[in-house]
């Protein structure tokens, strides 16, 4: 009897280790992308934190698709949600457009960018804290969500380049998700030219509609989270 004790026992601690060894999905989904009211695209995405030795780190990728060009990105972000590695490829057809994959070390983010026209190294001085916000994408703007309020330093990898956004809470307001009512946290996002950017949230911090100022793109979800 008391053997069949110990061994439950560790029988319960071996589940308990790889069920936390396990990835857990944070958030999946889809957005349906607009510009001025017209749909243009679809975007596919997962969100999940990782098991094992990484269990304090994020896995988020997504397939987006605008008519014929597809965007595959794949981030792995800290437990802040800053980049760990990064990596994105862009086709139109068959046809690769951009194929890019970089990795965060000792303040500088290093990448290599593979196009029709060759090969070519980037790297550039990346702030503490910073984030990826990569362009066209918008499942990525759940770790921006995440993020405190204030200046907010962002990544944006096709553009080689960092900005610094200003992130500020507008407030709740109501929203309409595949039919169904729900409340949402909404937040502005401030460019430094002075566009504005606009993200709903749910309780939980997922993404639930964003949009952008500027160009008059809209990414909302085609259904609640669940």
């Amino acid at each position: 009897m008391q053997y069949s004790a110990v061994f439950s026992a560790a029988l319960l601690v071996t589940s308990a280790s790889l069920l936390s060894a396990q990835p857990a999905t944070v958030d999946e989904g889809r957005f349906v992308i607009t510009r001025s009211g017209q749909r243009i695209g679809t975007e596919d995405f997962t969100i999940r934190r990782l098991g094992g030795p990484d269990r304090n780190s994020f896995m988020a990728k997504a397939s987006v698709v605008y008519d014929d060009v597809h965007l595959s990105p794949a981030l792995r972000a800290d437990q802040d949600g800053s980049p760990l590695a990064y990596q994105i490829e862009v086709k139109a057809g068959a046809e690769l457009r951009e194929r890019l994959s970089g990795q965060l070390g000792r303040g500088r983010f290093s990448a290599r960018v593979r196009t029709p026209r060759g090969e070519s190294a980037k790297e550039y001085i990346v702030s503490d804290g910073a984030l990826v916000l990569d362009d066209e994408i918008f499942h990525q703007y759940y770790f921006l969500a995440r993020a405190e309020l204030g200046t907010v330093p962002v990544v944006i990898p096709r553009r080689n380049t960092q900005v610094a956004m200003r992130v500020e809470m507008q407030g709740k307001e109501s929203l309409s998700i595949g039919g169904i009512g729900v409340e949402a946290r909404h937040l502005v996002i401030m460019e430094p030219g002075g566009a504005r950017r606009h993200v709903w949230t749910d309780e939980q911090g997922r993404v639930l509609k964003v949009t952008l100022e500027e160009s008059g793109i809209t990414a909302i979800r085609d259904e609640l989270p669940r």
